[in-house]
């Protein structure tokens, strides 16, 4: 009986410590499947337990993909003797392996940053280990992210060419950037120890001081507030230079006030540019005032809003009287609606404008007036018309009379030309009747040479005359008459033609005269002798302008010119003309023989060259 009651509490004790030992196997399953950590157990070779949170880690539909696989096969490269020195320590020398980063691998192949720590685990008596892990990728990239914005900032601020530094709430610096040497010829180590009234000068250290300090008072330390003032500094080397302060607040995680960060930049060029700009003004009032012309600015409404003496003169009014009035309050309603349409031409397109105006001064008197207008935008946008005023009413007096005046001396030099083409008709004429009553058929044939080297003279001034240009001959209607004359007056009975290819071409009357000489020798000795023993052939005159200089050509298809032949060396009157002709026109001829006759090139200057 003893015995029996013995076995039932055994029994009973048993089942209760059987109970209390799935109620602990439960627990533990049920915080390992539940744990935040991946939690994986191997035999040193492959995995034979994971949990949930290690099937979502390696990207597995679920722990079973995972138990039976390989432990290598889930390391990344870099990481594969670091994990097995590990295994080797767990399963070897039965020592845990402290938490350590490594990197593996997921089914599909990306890579796991990863925290992991291990403990020897036996396995029915068989060595392993127990692994925690846990996934620190997302970490890991925001501190990379932190360092690189570090790196990226501190680059900027050791970089940068304006001074970036940083001081505690006392004004004490803590950070300065390398470009203090540049600017203020500190190191940064020196520029740390530096006190603020040892680089500024007592008036701008006193003020920053008073303004930083005084914001415990009003209450404006806030992460919008900017301060911003300009201070003068003392460099290391004794020069003041000017500088531009921004000052913010900073403060820590927790919004609590730390000090200050400041970015100063040099100022001195803009603060001397200020000075030289208020001098420059000056120096330009004292120019406007100066200046002999009215000069005005109006703004878009057509209100004056400046004026220099010279304008209140005209309209004979101070300049206080003067500005914010328009141009109605001074002048006629017709005249002013004028001003304003020319006003309003500038105003619309923004091109300049020239206009010729009419003014009635206030004593009655009118002006005839040039104004030159533009517009000016500030950097507001405000549109303003610049005006200047040329009075120019005596000068129009002054045109007019030389108009008159250069009118009537065109008239008489159209006379004189006239008349001296008059005359050297009557000189052909009388040549004319000379030539009658001569038999000598050589004498006759000087004589009609003559008539005609007087008729290319006379031709000339005609040409003069006919045109509106009494300084300038127009050589190709000049040619076009002078040819046929030639050409119809030596050639007699014979069958003797002409083309002309000649381009428009204008030159003075002191090129014109020796050009048609020269033109009518070289026709007259294709005529005579360019046909000898002939009753037809052909001569052709052309003209170019080539640049600025004139090619003239007179060929023939005759006979040609004898061997031998030079102008210098021949004695005749007709080639001497020609030879003398071209040096006085500064020009060269050629000359030659071919196969269908004599030419003759000429090629001079259209205008005058300089002596």
């Amino acid at each position: 009986m003893l015995l029996l009651c013995l076995l039932k509490r055994h029994v009973a004790v048993y089942c209760r410590k059987e109970q209390e030992l799935r109620q602990s196997d439960e627990r533990y399953r049920l915080v390992v499947e539940f744990a935040p950590d991946a939690i994986l157990i191997h035999d040193g070779t492959r995995f034979v337990f994971a949990n949930a949170e290690a099937a979502k880690l390696f990207g597995a539909d679920g722990a079973q993909q995972l138990i039976g696989r390989e432990i290598m096969d889930f390391v990344a490269e870099e990481s594969r003797d670091s994990v097995a020195e590990r295994i080797r320590q767990n399963l070897v020398a039965k020592a845990p392996s402290s938490l350590r980063e490594q990197r593996y691998l997921r089914l599909d192949g990306t890579s796991i940053e990863a925290e992991v720590a291990a403990v020897p685990f036996a396995l029915d008596g068989v060595p392993g280990a127990l692994i925690f892990m846990r996934d620190i990728g997302p970490r890991k990239a925001v501190e990379r992210s932190l360092r690189a914005s570090e790196a990226k900032y501190r680059l900027l601020a050791d970089n940068a060419h304006d001074l970036i530094c940083t001081f505690d709430a006392a004004l004490r610096p803590t950070y300065v950037s390398p470009s203090v040497r540049k600017l203020l010829g500190y190191t940064v180590d020196e520029a740390l120890t530096v006190s603020m009234d040892a680089v500024m000068t007592p008036q701008s250290a006193d003020k920053v001081r008073q303004d930083l300090l005084a914001l415990d008072g009003t209450g404006s330390r806030d992460r919008n507030f900017l301060y911003s003032v300009e201070v003068q500094m003392i460099r290391k080397d004794g020069v003041m230079i000017w500088m531009e302060a921004m000052v913010r607040c900073v403060f820590d995680a927790t919004g609590q006030f730390r000090g200050y960060l400041g970015v100063l930049r040099e100022s001195t060029e803009r603060h001397r540019a200020a000075e030289e700009l208020i001098l420059s003004r000056q120096f330009n009032a004292l120019i406007l005032e100066a200046i002999p012309d009215p000069i005005f600015v109006k703004d878009s409404f057509h209100r004056f809003v400046m004026v220099n003496e010279a304008l209140c003169a005209i309209l004979g009014h101070p300049a206080a009287a003067i500005i914010g009035k328009r141009d109605g309050d001074f002048v006629s309603p017709e005249e002013a609606a004028v001003f304003v349409e020319r006003d309003n031409l500038v105003l619309e397109t923004g091109l300049p404008d020239r206009y010729e105006e009419r003014l009635t001064d206030s004593l009655g008197q009118a002006h005839v007036l040039i104004t030159r207008k533009g517009l000016f935008i500030d950097p507001k946008g405000n549109r303003f018309i610049v005006g200047v005023i040329r009075d120019v009413t005596e000068d129009k007096t002054k045109e007019q009379q030389l108009r008159d005046s250069l009118l009537e001396k065109e008239v008489l030099l159209k006379e004189v030309h006239h008349r001296v083409k008059n005359n050297l008709q009557i000189i052909s004429s009388l040549l004319f009747l000379q030539k009658d009553i001569i038999s000598d058929p050589k004498v006759q044939d000087i004589f009609e040479e003559s008539r005609n080297r007087i008729a290319s003279m006379a031709l000339i001034h005609e040409e003069l005359y006919r045109s509106g240009d009494l300084g300038r001959v127009d050589l190709k209607d000049y040619l076009e008459r002078l040819a046929p004359k030639v050409v119809q007056s030596l050639r007699g009975q014979r069958s003797i033609g002409f083309a002309l290819h000649l381009a428009e071409c204008r030159v003075s009357v002191d090129k014109a005269i020796p050009f048609g000489l020269i033109i009518n020798e070289l026709l007259t000795n294709a005529v005579k002798h360019g046909f000898a023993g002939r009753d037809a052939g052909s001569i052709r005159l052309s003209m170019a302008l080539e640049g600025t200089t004139i090619q003239a050509v007179v060929e023939d298809d005759g006979v040609g010119l004898p061997e031998g032949f030079h102008p210098d060396a021949v004695r005749s009157l007709g080639i001497q003309l020609v030879v003398q002709l071209t040096r006085q026109l500064r020009g060269a001829l050629t000359f030659g023989s071919g196969r269908q006759g004599a030419i003759f090139r000429l090629s001079f200057p259209q205008q005058d060259l300089p002596v």
